[in-house]
This record gives C-alpha cells, sequence and structure tokens, in this order.
C-alpha cells in the first residue's frame, strides 16, 4: 500500500511516517507548497498512484505568506476534491479538537473547513481531532518544559483551563488503524484517559524535572504579544484562545478504537526522571530571545553611536586608520552605521533570524579582518575594542544552536 504523508517534517507528520515505515508501508513525503493558489487538476497529478493521503500540514501560527485559510482550509480542499476523483482508498485528515460548531478562532475555523468539505465527498476518509499532543520532539512539550523550569509558573488568568494530553505513539496507532480500517466515515476525539488544568500541567512538568512545586503568576491574555516579541509561536492570540476554551472530550470512542486505553502521561513522559540533556533544554530554552535581544541591542547601539553619539572626527579618523578618507569618510560612516542598526532591527523583529545571525558573524569576521591587515595596532587598545569580536561570534554561534533547536 503506497502513501502519501503531507506535512511529514513536522512532529506529528515525521512521527506517522515512522510509523507506517514500521508497518512496512510504502510511503512518499514530498514538500509541496500549501500557499500557492489550490488547484485540483494539479493535485490530482500529485497524488496519481497512491492508495491513502495523509494531510498532517498544520501551522500554529500565521505569518505574511502562510495563512490558516489557505493551509488549512482552501489548499485541503482541493486535495481531497483530487482524491476523491480519483477514486484514492482512503484519506485521513488531522484535524483538532475544538474544530467544530463552537469554533471560534481562525485556527479551528478554518481546520472545519477543510473538514465539512471532506464530509461532502464520497471518498473513505477518517477526520481526526487531536488534543494537545506530547512526546519528546514535540515543540509544545519543549515549551511546557521550559515554563515548568522556571522560579514563577506563568499562567492564563487561573491556569485551570482543562486538556487531555495525547502521547503522539497513540495518535501514530490511531491513524494507522484508521488506514487499515474498512470502516467509513470515521472521525474520533483523540484525546488521553487523563484530564489535567493547565497548572495541574505545569507542576508535573516540574516535579519530572526534579524541581519542588512553585508559585505561580497570572498572565493577562493581552501580552500574548509577548509571544511574538519572544520568538515563540504558540504564546499568540489564537493559541491563548483555544487554551482558555479548553481541550477536552470522552475518551471511550477512542479507546473502542484502538483496544486499549491510550497512555497518560505518568506512563510515558513522566515514567523516568528528566535526563541531563532534558534538564539542559529546559534551562536553555529562553536564552534564545535573551540572546536574540542582546545581540540586537548591541548592534542597533553600535550603530546609533558612531553616527550620532560618538565625536564624528574620532569615528572618521578610525576609518583613515584603514584607507578611508577624503569624500568617502563620510558616507562610508553613515552607510556603516546605517547598516548595523538595520541588522539590530532584523533581529530583534526575529526576521529570519539564523540568517541574520549568520550575516552578523559575516560582517564582524570582515569587520575584524580589515581591521587586522590595515590597522593592526587596533588590537592593543585597552578596552579590547577588537578583541571583544571574538567573544561576540562565539555568543552569536551559539545563538544560532539555541534558535535552530527550537
Amino acid at each position: 500500500m503506497k502513501i502519501l504523508v503531507l506535512g511529514a517534517s513536522g512532529f506529528i507528520g515525521k512521527a506517522i511516517v515512522e510509523g507506517l515505515k514500521s508497518k512496512g508501508y510504502d510511503t512518499a513525503t514530498p514538500r509541496y507548497d500549501f500557499t500557492q493558489e489550490p488547484s485540483v487538476e494539479l493535485w490530482k497529478e500529485r497524488i496519481r498512484g497512491f492508495d491513502g493521503v495523509i494531510n498532517a500540514v498544520g501551522i500554529i501560527a500565521q505569518t505574511s505568506n502562510q495563512s490558516f485559510k489557505a493551509l488549512h482550509g482552501d489548499t485541503p480542499k482541493a486535495l481531497f476534491e483530487a482524491a476523491n476523483q480519483l477514486g484514492i482508498s482512503k484519506v485521513i485528515q488531522i484535524s483538532a479538537l475544538g474544530a467544530d460548531e463552537e469554533a471560534q478562532s481562525a485556527y479551528h475555523l478554518s481546520k472545519k473547513a477543510a473538514d465539512d468539505y471532506l464530509r461532502t465527498l464520497s471518498v473513505h476518509y477518517a477526520i481526526l481531532k487531536p488534543s494537545i499532543v506530547y512526546g519528546e520532539e514535540g515543540k509544545s512539550t519543549a515549551l511546557f518544559r521550559a515554563l515548568a523550569n522556571l522560579p514563577l509558573l506563568p499562567i492564563i488568568d487561573k491556569g485551570d483551563q482543562r486538556l487531555q494530553p495525547l502521547f503522539i505513539e497513540d495518535l501514530v496507532a490511531t491513524v494507522i488503524k484508521a488506514l487499515e480500517s474498512n470502516q467509513s466515515p470515521i472521525e474520533l476525539d483523540c484525546v488521553g484517559e487523563e484530564r489535567l488544568s493547565y497548572q495541574e500541567l505545569l507542576q508535573k512538568f516540574r516535579a519530572w524535572l526534579g524541581k519542588k512545586p512553585a508559585k505561580t503568576i497570572p498572565i493577562p491574555s493581552s501580552l500574548a504579544i509577548f509571544g511574538k516579541m519572544l520568538g515563540e509561536p504558540i504564546m499568540n492570540k489564537e493559541s491563548i484562545m483555544m487554551l482558555k476554551r479548553g481541550s477536552v472530550a470522552d475518551a471511550t470512542p477512542l479507546t473502542n478504537f484502538l483496544g486499549y486505553t491510550p497512555k497518560s502521561i505518568d506512563e510515558t513522559l513522566f515514567k523516568h526522571h528528566a535526563t541531563k540533556s532534558q534538564k539542559l533544554s529546559a534551562n536553555l530554552y529562553f536564552f534564545a530571545p535573551l540572546l536574540r535581544f542582546v545581540i540586537a541591542f548591541v548592534w542597533i547601539w553600535s550603530g546609533m553611536v558612531s553616527a550620532f553619539f560618538y565625536p564624528q572626527e574620532g569615528a572618521l579618523a578610525l576609518l583613515g586608520d584603514v584607507g578611508i578618507g577624503g569624500d568617502w569618510a563620510l558616507p562610508t560612516l553613515y552607510f556603516a552605521s546605517y547598516l548595523d542598526i538595520t541588522v539590530g532591527m532584523m533581529i530583534l523583529l526575529n526576521y529570519r533570524i539564523v540568517c541574520m545571525l549568520w550575516f552578523s558573524v559575516i560582517i564582524i569576521v570582515g569587520y575584524t579582518l580589515i581591521i587586522t591587515l590595515l590597522a593592526p595596532h587596533h588590537w592593543l587598545h585597552p578596552f579590547g575594542c577588537v578583541l571583544k569580536n571574538i567573544p561576540l561570534v562565539a555568543t552569536i554561534f551559539v545563538a544560532i544552536v539555541l534558535e535552530r533547536n527550537r
């Protein structure tokens, strides 16, 4: 049986692919651009020859070129229609718990739009609606781990929002069984057996990290804007709206379908104490945005000082040391200052952050090489003006590693 898995680069999609391969399925995981204008004919060419299609594409926050409507709604509709016209044996849609008649968030509404369209087709389908899915590689798991590691636990309102986390392996088992089942249609709320409040979940993570229970600090929903500043897509207005609604359902239908009770978080993630690497990950998680702010400040302040605060004669003298003088000196000074400020602002705004950090390394190395070749005496400056470039570059390398692993 040949299965196409869309969204295979994500946490859930990747786990589905690994589960299918372990069962001997022939899987394909091409990356298609879901932001393009949806075309049924184009999708027919892409999925022709497959026996089943699994749509695990999803984003937790919208960007300038990725919208919920396009990725969760319009493009999946074209995909489902193409599968229907080709007579694909089974279509599995990874939707979301809460994508129902009471949906209010753009995230849930976009998922619901695709689900509703799939229900109108004659293709055999399964709509799976998971609650929060956790596992070692999950982004939500990493965030909960980091939040639980803080001295005070940040909670929204009273932290009493109800959740039913589902272990990733149980979701994968559900997908495989739905794929193999002759039943159609299949619609399941995919939730764990245990119901926890958001605050209880954080305290459980804290105990797993080997820490004592911590006091909580209420965070107003309006502060969701800081999620973007922290480069944390899960901490946004949509996610907080969904959290406040809660994410619970009757676990009995899923238990009956699987033939066993989904494992609790105590039986899986918390079965053993956190390892040193897991504790280190929790400790370093929020260092990524901290380093980003620090590095951005260095660039912005350096540019402002060079252009506006440092005596212009002194700045031009430094340029003269590397052979830039005359009519070129002042434009070069302002260009370099503008470049520094621009790089700092891009880093502060989290714009293509890893690329911008690498670009900043190139600039620093370039500055340093020029000074070393043309004005090496600056290495002997008592304040270490050039020498400080070495720890700065090392700091940026650490920031790059942390950003890549968020």
